[in-house]
């Protein structure tokens, strides 16, 4: 953020939040979206896909623990974590923020996982090497 509303960059790959004050503030210009839709905050925005890139790309995050936790530990922790994101409180909160909440327990998080590995592979390997 301080790269490109200083100019020192001229593009940027931002999360919404971070760029909403200085877009009002007329300090930076929102070009476009990584998603798969436009955003709320955006409605004027395409997405890449709009601009005719098939591209998609997201911030997330994710929580990880070693191998050795035990099973029930982790229950314990899965429980207490999706209790929190699906409280009101918390939905509320990360809407203000224009990050909304998305839970996934283990096998949907790892099944979204591999596909976003696949994808963002399958856009490197579309890059062309230098000088080609």
């Amino acid at each position: 953020m301080t790269a490109i509303v200083g100019g020192h960059a001229f593009v940027s790959a931002l999360s919404t939040r971070a760029v909403t004050p200085q877009a009002r503030a007329g300090k930076l210009r929102v070009i476009a979206n990584t998603g798969t839709s436009r955003l709320g905050a955006f409605p004027d925005t395409p997405t890449m896909k709009e601009l005719g890139y098939d591209m998609e790309v997201y911030l997330w995050v994710g929580m990880f623990a070693r191998k050795e936790v035990p099973a029930h530990a982790l229950d314990v922790v899965r429980k207490a974590v999706k209790q929190a994101v699906t409280d009101t409180q918390f939905t509320a909160a990360s809407m203000k923020m224009q990050m909304p909440p998305a839970y996934q327990d283990a096998a949907e998080f790892q099944a979204w996982w591999d596909k976003d590995c696949e994808r963002l592979a399958s856009a490197i390997r579309r890059i062309p090497a230098p000088g080609k």
